[in-house]
């Protein structure tokens, strides 16, 4: 007997606790689900794109699993957290890098092609995730955004710490994360700027620097968006030392505030800026000062969710199974905020 379900393709990697229960769900619910990481090709994953031989046909083949996917068929796929393809230690580094310039090309051409719902495709996330281009969009679109300089000349620096008399802070761009060999990958916080900027200046110039005025904060609020439906979530981030500047710095027990529903435009600057970046998933970070006003601060288009799953019992999980369920194309159109 054929399970006649909506086929699903989770690309990610082999260890992902954030789409296990997803999958399982979806699995529950009839759903055939294809879960592959992109480092599997193409060593164990072949791709094939043809039009000879009678009906076109694309498709992708796990040989390990013996599982065929037909991308034709594909309801939606949640591009979670793949790695990249993986060539094996024989090829030489010239020929590596040709074959990834091929793979990208190729594989990531005929993705692209599928005719489904993408939470989110690729090319999405790469704009999504630049952060001079949000906070350029969020302004435009009318959300207050903290003011901001993007640098790596350390005079432009050492000129903005004196000249101001409110604190400075410095943000990664990326995420902060970084990955040393043998070790756990390290985290660089939002950081208030003191007098060591001084000894440090010349680490400016070393990359781009993202520095901003520092906002006055009531509370905070994380915002999941997993197509139309809104989760906000409220971060009472003053009430802990560790979490007054960052609230990512809390890795014990986070400082929930009590649910409070966005206020309309938020609600309808946020769908702009969801829309006019194309993603069907975002996790939002707001600033909301002691005046009540709300300042944008950032939009992850892979943004973690399923800590507040398991903190407040937030169906997040199942609303994104019921998007990849019901497929494409999406549109964005009437929000429903769920609380907790």
């Amino acid at each position: 007997m054929t399970n006649a379900g909506p086929q699903v393709l989770i690309l990610t990697q082999e260890f992902d606790p954030t789409s296990d229960p997803v999958i399982t769900t979806l699995a529950e619910r009839g759903a055939r689900v294809a879960r592959v990481d992109l480092s599997y090709f193409p060593r164990r994953l072949t791709v094939t794109t043809s039009d000879f031989g009678g009906a076109p046909r694309r498709r992708l083949y796990d040989r390990h699993r013996d599982v065929e996917i037909d991308l034709d068929d594909l309801s939606a796929v949640w591009y979670r957290r793949p790695t990249a393809f993986d060539f094996g230690p024989d090829m030489g580094e010239a020929e590596k890098q040709f074959a990834r310039r091929e793979a990208m090309q190729g594989v990531g051409g005929i993705l692209r092609s599928t005719n489904c719902l993408w939470v989110n495709r690729p090319d999405v996330d790469g704009v999504s995730e630049l952060k001079p281009y949000q906070l350029e969009l969020a302004k435009r679109l009318g959300l207050r955004v903290p003011r901001t300089l993007l640098t790596n000349d350390p005079q432009e620096v050492a000129d903005l710490v004196a000249a101001e008399d409110r604190p400075v802070v410095y943000k990664a761009l990326a995420g902060g994360v970084i990955h040393y060999p043998g070790a756990f990958p390290g985290g660089l916080l939002t950081t208030v700027v003191g007098d060591e900027i001084h000894e440090n200046l010349e680490r400016v110039g070393h990359t781009m620097c993202m520095f901003q005025e520092y906002i006055d904060k009531a509370y905070e609020v994380r915002l999941t968006v997993i197509g139309n439906t809104y989760f906000p979530v409220t971060i009472e981030s003053q009430e802990m030392d560790s979490t007054r500047v960052d609230w990512r710095g809390e890795d014990a027990e986070m400082p929930y505030g009590p649910y409070r529903p966005l206020p309309d435009d938020i609600v309808k600057k946020s769908q702009a800026l969801l829309a006019e970046l194309g993603a069907v998933y975002g996790a939002l970070d707001f600033i909301v000062t002691p005046s009540g006003e709300y300042v944008f601060l950032e939009v992850n288009p892979m943004g973690q969710f399923m800590w507040m799953q398991h903190d407040l019992g937030l169906p997040l999980g199942d609303h994104l199974v019921d998007l990849l369920m019901k497929g494409g194309p999406f549109t964005r159109g009437e929000v429903t905020q769920v609380g907790y």
